[in-house]
Parts: structure tokens; C-alpha cells; sequence
């Protein structure tokens, strides 16, 4: 009973399989129709790869356009790391191991077998050993999984060809890099690639630094003490001996969030959870950390309570984690409580929200502001007040993102002050030259979040602002500027049979070589869904 089923998903494993080789052998002839020799800017000419960037791509794509992976990754709606990836294991399975092509097209061979022998015996520059080394390892492959294949396959590369076990490590320390995975659960991995002597070294070295940290009553796991360790060494180098380092994250959430609702922000372009928001809002001196008693506390008096424009002490950051008994004891927050904060600023706001927006409606909220929203505004400015950033962690004072609930759509970047001052709310104004003024920069790296091509992860700090219309017939403004990472800048200028243009509903078009046009907008704040605005 029953194995008629373990049959059919036997028979569909087959099937795949066999459709994996279909793939493979069209990606590979896809490759070789877009010779590099042909359509990419070769070495010395202006605007072409850098030096860096080419050492860094595979040897399979060496002779492939970089901007191959740019018309496969949106058409498999997969990333540019995973396109190159899919190209790369394609060219090895038909040019290099027709074996395992051939054991994958008949159903012989699973995808993930057919991934071991690209991994260990593609790169064996010989080909006749090559081919003799791939004969021998399918010929043992039996039942066994794809790690033992892979196993079997990197004993016998050894014995055989230790040349390509040195070009392999090479190859690997040259990669060498530290790279940032979300775990999407609110936490995330660092991972660093080293000399596997130096990375055993690193971590017996933290190893030590966790027994040394280790107290009475401390219930954290070694493993956990150890990534305490390392968050300690990097991120406060100032009390080792070493300067002391400044970073600056984006952190995105919505007012509600702030003051206890649920809707998740983001930092770095990553979803984060709104009690984790607001942790890292505590911890920063943003908002005052609430008293465990904070429903029982009584009204406050507000005529003891300070001007919110006079400068007032705010909480040190809690020294995270515990490392030794002798730590000092996080600093006990000083400041006001969140309720005496609200009803602070419902009272100073109250009766001034009339007289100093009203009036002005038009002008500064273009007649589109409720006064609920209005007090809004002004609740969270004094919320997030902060004048003096000594010993709050901060690079800079917090800019705030006014949004169209609506719509989702950023309307300004203001800070506390301006909020205020009742500045006027609204995009920042062109600049007069090619590079766009500090304030506008800031907006449409904002607004954008990340690269503008369809599917790139690049976050917008690490992206240029391109002139969706060239300057200086088109302006430096917020309509005319896009993030496009350094990849999808050249390519939009070198790449052949691309285009770029607006589309109708003012997003950003791209036809790709094969007449397929993809649309991109900003995403919208309080939703993943890259909709056009209403």
C-alpha cells in the first residue's frame, strides 16, 4: 500500500532530471550566442569591467557577455548570483562532463548528483584526465547521495590531479570575503571565508575570548558567548586599544510601529520584527526605554515637566551583551517615559497646531493634512527629538520619512526639528548641477532602497544615481534620479539592445534584447509589492 505513490514521485524525479538537462543545454547554447569578444568593452577601453571584477567571474564565463546574466535572471525571475550560478553550471555540464550530461538527460541522475561533479571534477583543466576521472567516479556511484558522490569524487581528484586541488584552493582564497545572509526570522549570519588555517585560528581564538567572559549565573550557551564575543570586538574596538568605529544603518518603521504596533520596519533593506524595532530604538536613546509599570503610573504633572526644545539628557546605550562580573551596570534610563512624552506633546501641541499649521495649510501641507495628522506629525518629532548624538550610538540626528498611507509613496525627509519649525513637507528641491545636493541624494536613495533593476539586491547606498533622462536636458531631480547599482549603470549605457525609458504611469521601463519590457517602482513603504502609485 502506498507504493504507488513513492512510484510516481520515483518517475517524477526521472522527469525533472531529465528537464534539468534540457535547461543546461539551453542555457548553454543561450552563452555561447553572447560572445564577450562581440558586445562587452574589452580591457583598456573606457567604461569597461574592472581589472577586480573580471578576476572575480568565473572561468566558465570568461568568453560569455557580462550581460548575459542580465536577460537570464529576470526571464527565470531568479537573482543575477543564482543566473550566473545556473549559467555557469550549464557550460560545464555540456562542454566539460558529457557523461554526467548524458546519465542527467535519461533520468539516471539527479540535479543535485550532477552538481558534485561540476563542483569537484569540472575544474580539471585536462581533458583527457578529465574525462578519464569523470568515467571513473560515475562508474562508483551506485546509490550513494550527493555529498558521498562528492566525497568520492574529490578522493579521486586528489589521487589524480593534485594540480587542480591547488588551482581549487587558489581559486578559493581568492574569494575570500565577508558576507551578510538573512535568516529571516530577525537575526542574521556573517559569514567569512579564509585560509581554513586561519579561520581554525579565529575560532579557537574565540573559543578563548567566550571561557574568559564566562561568570557565575551567566546562562549563555558557549556558542552564544562566542557571537557576543565577536559583536564586542568589532563593534567596540574603542575599548580594546583601537579607534573607535561610527556605522550608520537605515532603519525604516512607521509611527504606530514606534509607539507598540505591530507592523514590522526594515533595517538595511531587511525585515525586521516591530518589537525589534523598537528594541534597537530603546537601545539607541530614540525613545526612552517604558517602565515594566508604565499602565499603572499616574497622569503626569506637565506643569513639571521641561521645554522639549531645551537640551535634556538621554539614556547611554545598554552596554550589550554582558561581558565579565566586572561590567558596569547599564546606565538606568533618565529620561522621561513614553506616556509623559504623548501627553507632553498633545499638550504643547494642542493649542499651537492651529495657529502655527492652519493658516499655513496650503503652503506647508498642500491642504491635504487632517489636524489628527497634523498632531501626528509633531507627536513624532518630539518623539524622536534627539539634538545631541554623544553616546547615543548615532552617526547622525534620525531623519524622518513622511509617507502617503495611501499610496505608500514618500513624500518628505525631514528630521525633528523641521517637523517643528513646521517646514515645508515635500520632496527636496533639483539641483542646479549635475550631482545632486546632500538633501536629494538622501531622498531618493530613501525612496528607492535598493537597486532599480528588476530583481538586483544592491542596496541604494552602495548604488549610483543615475539620470533617467541624461543631463543636462534632463534635470537633477527627484523624477529624473534612479538608483542603478554599478553593474546596472554600465549596462544601461554599454550593454547592446537595452533601453531604459519612463513608463506611462512614470515607473521605470527596461526592454530587454528580446523585446521583453520590465517595469520597475520604488518599492512602497508598508508593503513588499512593487505596485504602481494609484
Amino acid at each position: 500500500m502506498g507504493i504507488d505513490h513513492l512510484e510516481q514521485a520515483v518517475a517524477a524525479s526521472r522527469a525533472i532530471a531529465r528537464l534539468s538537462a534540457v535547461v543546461a543545454t539551453s542555457l548553454a547554447a543561450f552563452a555561447r550566442c553572447r560572445p564577450a569578444a562581440l558586445l562587452d568593452r574589452q580591457p583598456g577601453e573606457q567604461g569597461a569591467m574592472s581589472a577586480a571584477t573580471r578576476n572575480a567571474r568565473p572561468a566558465a564565463l570568461s568568453e560569455v557577455s557580462e550581460w548575459a546574466v542580465d536577460e537570464v535572471a529576470p526571464s527565470l525571475s531568479v537573482t543575477s548570483a543564482a543566473a550566473g550560478a545556473q549559467l555557469v553550471e550549464s557550460l560545464t555540464l555540456v562542454e566539460r562532463l558529457p557523461g554526467t550530461l548524458d546519465l542527467l538527460a535519461r533520468g539516471e541522475l539527479s540535479p543535485a548528483h550532477a552538481r558534485q561533479m561540476v563542483n569537484v571534477v569540472g575544474p580539471v583543466e585536462d581533458d583527457v584526465l578529465r574525462a578519464e576521472i569523470e568515467a571513473h567516479v560515475l562508474g562508483l556511484r551506485g546509490r550513494k547521495t550527493p555529498p558521498q558522490l562528492g566525497d568520492c569524487a574529490r578522493r579521486v581528484v586528489l589521487r589524480k590531479d593534485a594540480d587542480a586541488a591547488a588551482r581549487k584552493l587558489v581559486a578559493a582564497v581568492r574569494e575570500r570575503g565577508v558576507r551578510l545572509f538573512d535568516r529571516r526570522d530577525g537575526t542574521g549570519t556573517v559569514s567569512i571565508d579564509l585560509p581554513l588555517p586561519a579561520a581554525a585560528a579565529i575560532y579557537r581564538a574565540l573559543e578563548r575570548y567566550a571561557d574568559e567572559a564566562r561568570t557565575d549565573g551567566d546562562e549563555r550557551t558557549k556558542q552564544q558567548r562566542m557571537a557576543d564575543c565577536i559583536q564586542d570586538l568589532v563593534l567596540r574596538p574603542g575599548e580594546n586599544g583601537m579607534p573607535p568605529v561610527t556605522v550608520a544603518l537605515t532603519l525604516v518603521a512607521t509611527l504606530e510601529t514606534m509607539l507598540g504596533g505591530a507592523e514590522p520596519g526594515q533595517l538595511e533593506g531587511k525585515l525586521v520584527s516591530a518589537e525589534m524595532v523598537r528594541e534597537l530604538a530603546y537601545t539607541l536613546g530614540l525613545l526612552p526605554r517604558p517602565e515594566p509599570d508604565l499602565a499603572d503610573l499616574p497622569e503626569p504633572d506637565l506643569a513639571d515637566l521641561p521645554d522639549p526644545a531645551a537640551a535634556h539628557p538621554h539614556p547611554e546605550p545598554r552596554p550589550y551583551p554582558p561581558r565579565s562580573e566586572a561590567a558596569p551596570a547599564p546606565t538606568p534610563v533618565e529620561d522621561r517615559t513614553l506616556s509623559e512624552w504623548l501627553a507632553l506633546a498633545r499638550a504643547r501641541n494642542e493649542a499651537a497646531v492651529r495657529e502655527a499649521l492652519t493658516g499655513a495649510k496650503q503652503a506647508i501641507l498642500d491642504g491635504t493634512w487632517t489636524d489628527g495628522e497634523q498632531r501626528a506629525l509633531l507627536d513624532v518629532g518630539a518623539l524622536v527629538g534627539v539634538r545631541d548624538t554623544d553616546g547615543t550610538g548615532l552617526a547622525h540626528r534620525p531623519h524622518i520619512a513622511v509617507v502617503d498611507k495611501l499610496r505608500g509613496s514618500l513624500v518628505a525627509l525631514t528630521d525633528a526639528a523641521g517637523i517643528c519649525r513646521g517646514s515645508a513637507l515635500g520632496p527636496p528641491p533639483a539641483t542646479a548641477g549635475y550631482t545632486p545636493g546632500a538633501a536629494l541624494d538622501r531622498f531618493v536613495r530613501l525612496r528607492d532602497r535598493r537597486c532599480r533593476f528588476p530583481g538586483c539586491r544592491a542596496r541604494a547606498r552602495t548604488c549610483d544615481l543615475d539620470h533617467r533622462q541624461e543631463w543636462p536636458e534632463g534635470a537633477t531631480s527627484h523624477e529624473n534620479l534612479c538608483c542603478l547599482c554599478e553593474h546596472h549603470h554600465r549596462l544601461k549605457h554599454q550593454a547592446p539592445g537595452w533601453r531604459f525609458d519612463e513608463s506611462d504611469d512614470g515607473g521605470l521601463a527596461i526592454t530587454m534584447p528580446s523585446g521583453e519590457v520590465l517595469i520597475s517602482h520604488p518599492p512602497r513603504f508598508g508593503s513588499d509589492v512593487d505596485v504602481p502609485p494609484f
